[in-house]
């Protein structure tokens, strides 16, 4: 619940964050002279203006520049004085959180085995596999994928986050992750190559080539696999 009284989080800032993108320089200008230095409002700030980013993906980039602006906040723990807490470190736990709980909620949860199940006839097991393997995300969670990849783009996020962020993908594989990953890498896969030896990109490319091409795909993921690999190929081939 947003507070009520005139602190870091009070009406007028959760107003200021809800319309940021119309006048973007004027409240990076009105947040010097908010309380910055308490945790648990930085916290807030936080997680306010990631609600804000995925609920408007076209403001994506614009609320990845506010993050940009408020990573250099940073001040001594109240809790802890031998730590430091920033915006920036808030910012990575939240995202981490957010991907880790969205990731688990997209495709057909899996129900734990046990002995008291009836046994399932193997062609409605095959037919489970194959709707989660093909299954579309949820718009929130590629909101949320966009938002990810906006900040890396700011350089908020570090390419390691990105990394971890594929990896995770890839490994659970499922229509909803690939389809994100997709749209992940081709959001950031040129700035990643800077950054990343082409070894590593290879190998991720080459294991979106072979589900496309080797795996039973729905025809839809199958094409938005091989866009992607694509997309890397055509980057490669433009002079620059």
């Amino acid at each position: 619940m947003i507070p009520t009284h005139v602190d870091f989080l009070g009406a007028a800032s959760y107003e200021a964050v809800s319309c940021v993108t119309a006048n973007f320089q004027a409240f990076v200008t009105d947040l010097s002279h908010e309380d910055l230095d308490v945790e648990e409002n930085l916290q807030e700030m936080v997680e306010l203006i990631f609600k804000r980013a995925v609920k408007k993906p076209d403001s994506a980039a614009v609320f990845a520049e506010l993050c940009q602006h408020l990573s250099e906040v940073e001040f001594q723990s109240v809790s802890d004085w031998s730590a430091s807490v920033s915006f920036r470190s808030l910012l990575v736990k939240h995202c981490q959180a957010e991907f880790r709980k969205s990731l688990d909620k997209e495709g057909i949860v899996q129900k734990s085995e046990s002995c008291l199940n009836p046994v399932q006839d193997v062609r409605v097991t095959d037919r489970l596999r194959e709707e989660q393997q093909n299954t579309k995300p949820s718009g929130r969670f590629l909101n949320m994928l966009r938002f990810i990849g906006e900040l890396f783009l700011s350089k908020v996020l570090a390419e390691k986050s990105m990394h971890c962020c594929i990896r995770r993908l890839m490994q659970k594989g499922d229509g909803p992750s690939l389809e994100g990953l997709c749209q992940l890498l081709q959001m950031i896969q040129q700035d990643l190559e800077v950054v990343t030896e082409k070894e590593v990109m290879d190998t991720y490319y080459n294991q979106l080539n072979y589900i496309a091409e080797k795996e039973n795909r729905a025809p839809r993921l199958s094409l938005l696999l091989k866009e992607t690999v694509n997309a890397r190929k055509m980057a490669y081939s433009t002079p620059h």
